[in-house]
């Protein structure tokens, strides 16, 4: 499984040189956790960098006992505690497995020696940031300029077998509306 999670991100991300993957080898750990397994709590410390071979991760806060999703990540995805990863602070929310996954890991201390070392590795880094960037800066527009029903039909235009893997309540939290909305506005697209 470590060398079909390499082959992706070489793939998906950017080409690495012998010497680079070589030394990633050395760094990167895979990691099989089962449906449910909290990989983040809140107030952890977390350094790792998580890619998804296989599966599929949410991120959510809890505000007065109520999950509020706002991430999800898939196949060739790259997820983390944003702010735990990089202030070095406690993460201010969770990181949990929706299906039974393969990950690959590395900490943010091995990243940053990979990162020193090769300038190849650096770009990946810098690729998978700015993509991941690009993701929330959507979602940011799409909660404030967007209806309820084009956030959920733009979500299934990017992730057309979202509705079968995750699930509808988180669905329906990460676009901002109730569960009934949702089942609304599902109704009416299957009428369409």
């Amino acid at each position: 499984m470590l060398e079909n999670g390499i082959h992706r991100i070489v793939t998906n991300y950017c080409p690495l040189s012998p010497e680079s993957l070589a030394d990633f080898r050395q760094y990167v750990e895979v990691l099989n956790c089962q449906k449910g397994e909290q990989l983040v709590k809140e107030g952890q410390h977390s350094d790792k960098l998580l890619f998804i071979v296989k599966g599929c991760v949410k991120a959510y806060y809890v505000k007065d006992g109520k999950t509020i999703t706002d991430w999800f990540a898939f196949e060739n995805d790259f997820i983390c505690a944003i702010t735990s990863f990089f202030l070095f602070v406690p993460s201010p929310h969770y990181i949990e497995l929706i299906e039974d996954s393969t990950l690959l890991v590395i900490t943010r201390d091995d990243m940053m020696t990979l990162c020193n070392k090769h300038h190849d590795f650096e770009r990946l880094g810098r690729i998978s940031t700015t993509k991941t960037m690009l993701q929330l800066q959507q979602r940011v527009v799409s909660l404030q300029f967007e209806s309820a029903q084009q956030r959920y039909l733009n979500l299934i235009a990017v992730h057309p077998s979202i509705e079968l893997r995750v699930p509808l309540g988180d669905i329906a939290s990460f676009l901002g509306i109730t569960q009934e909305t949702l089942s609304r506005i599902r109704a009416a697209k299957v009428r369409i």
